[in-house]
């Protein structure tokens, strides 16, 4: 994590000619364009999807190529027609957009409706929009409203911002200004400021029963309030949302095969006793709380990479980690020491005890059952339906980044509020991406016990999880990295346990 180390698209096992899709992938990260496009579209032309998206990205991107938007529109049409979801989804936005290819809206909404249906929210998004204008497809607000509400429930901001201007007008569905205000809500906790005075004008007709009703509602659809629900300070903070994990036993680590993996994360078998994890990450207005009922001293540096280096900034720290965060985004800029001490406070505030999990409980838990390197499967082209990881947004808002990406769009730039994406399968956000996660364990690049206890001390610690800015290397269920526990990072978190 001292460089944001590059990987490009894993190759699923088993597809043809993976050996020379890794000749290509490894001459493409020492920087020999030529080689990667040559071992890439040799692949491509025998019909490999994953090589006709990467070379549709080099030409879409510029990358050791010259940016061709119709070379890489023709091989996207190839990758996408073979069903591979991420080229279905730049091939949408390209006929949305006429880049690379006549502007269609017909031929947009197709594509949109292809991947959408595979999970992914900006898809569903760009297809509520189009039904509820009538381009490329019927005006139908009914429609609209459909797709806007898959979306939303992934997260997505601007679709639960529509849902909420939806219900509050009926457009489409019955009027209700409960659902309206939830909705609202809901993206009003992601800092969108139009949420705000939407969720405030149908709040201005509503009795307090109405309201309390509304809350309910609004809590059942998961996430965390919005900040403004009350005055700050006004009461203490509630005991952070807990998930019972049962115990069992998985291995741990990777095998040699898994594409990205490190040699630190040696596959062996762990047995794990039952346990709770926070569902969220802890939250900035958590930490906040602390802050103002501890006095704990805030002004210690956070570390920030510039120019390939993480160096320490004076100006930056948990409120002012370098770019936009609400009170429901998780806190950043803390070391060990601060979350230990976080840990200690709510214990002691709530007569529970809680601490950080131990690193083979967190990735008993990231994982949720499955083998494959990320609970979703093993594509990093599918993050973006599930995470909020370094990906085609990022490159783009940042013209110089030069890291490999996660070739999809989520839509975000930089930490989005705890639980914006889709739960794994013991129910827990944010387990990958958005930020690392420390643990409480010492780091042993050999596995030789430590992930199993509750020992960090004064050497490394370790973290976990990947976060918003990483590549498909770090953003995996068996990824690990030493720390320094006393080093504040702008991409650092935390999230609490409980015995």
């Amino acid at each position: 994590m001292h460089r944001r180390v590059a990987i490009v698209l894993l190759l699923a096992t088993g597809c043809a000619g993976a050996a020379d899709f890794q000749v290509g992938l490894e001459a493409y990260d020492r920087g020999d364009y030529a080689s990667a496009l040559r071992e890439w579209r040799a692949l491509a032309e025998q019909g490999d999807a994953t090589a006709q998206y990467q070379l549709g990205v080099m030409y879409d991107d510029g990358e050791g190529v010259l940016e061709d938007d119709r070379e890489a529109a023709r091989w996207y049409r190839r990758a996408a027609e073979q069903g591979y979801a991420a080229a279905q989804l730049d091939l949408g936005l390209m006929y949305a957009t006429g880049r690379g290819v006549a502007e269609d809206d017909r031929k947009a909404a197709y594509w949109y409706r292809q991947v959408a249906g595979q999970g992914y929210a900006s898809a569903q998004y760009r297809l509520g929009e189009m039904y509820q204008k009538g381009e490329g497809v019927r005006e139908d607000a009914g429609e609209a409203a459909r797709w806007y509400r898959q979306a939303a429930e992934q997260g997505y901001a601007a679709a639960q911002l529509a849902l909420g201007a939806i219900y509050a007008a009926g457009r489409g569905v019955a009027e209700d200004r409960l659902q309206a205000w939830a909705w609202y809500d809901l993206a009003a906790a992601q800092g969108n400021d139009a949420a705000r005075q939407g969720r405030a004008r149908v709040e201005r007709g509503m009795s307090s029963a109405q309201l309390d009703e509304a809350r309910k509602l609004r809590g059942a659809l998961g996430g965390p309030p919005a900040a403004d629900w009350g005055k700050e300070g006004e009461a203490p903070v509630p005991p952070p949302e807990m998930v019972l994990i049962t115990g069992g036993c998985f291995r741990m680590g990777s095998p040699e095969s898994e594409a990205g993996r490190a040699g630190n994360e040696h596959p062996h078998w762990v047995c794990i006793e039952d346990f709770s994890l926070a569902r969220y990450e802890t939250t900035r207005g958590e930490y906040a709380a602390f802050v103002r009922a501890t006095g704990r001293r805030t002004n210690d540096p956070c570390q920030v990479l510039v120019q390939d280096a993480w160096t320490g900034r004076g100006d930056r720290n948990w409120q002012e980690p370098g770019y936009a965060q609400a009170d429901t985004h998780p806190v950043t800029c803390v070391s060990l020491a601060d979350a230990l001490a976080f840990a200690r406070w709510i214990s002691e505030e709530t007569g529970r005890r809680y601490r950080l999990p131990s690193e083979a409980e967190w990735e008993y838990a990231a994982r949720a059952g499955t083998e494959n390197s990320r609970y979703w499967g093993n594509s990093p082209a599918d993050a973006c339906a599930y995470a909020n990881v370094g990906d085609r947004t990022l490159k783009g808002h940042y013209a110089d980044w030069k890291w490999t990406i996660h070739h999809c769009h989520d839509a975000q730039v930089h930490t989005l509020p705890v639980g914006s994406y889709r739960a794994n399968g013991y129910g827990l956000h944010d387990m990958l991406g958005n930020v690392w996660e420390w643990t409480c364990s010492a780091y042993d690049e050999h596995y030789q016990g430590s992930e199993k206890r509750c020992d960090a001390g004064s050497g490394p610690g370790v973290v976990r999880g990947g976060s918003w800015s990483n590549s498909p290397r770090w953003v995996r269920s068996a990824g690990r990295f030493p720390n320094d526990p006393e080093a504040r990072l702008d991409i650092v978190g935390f999230r609490l346990a409980r015995d």
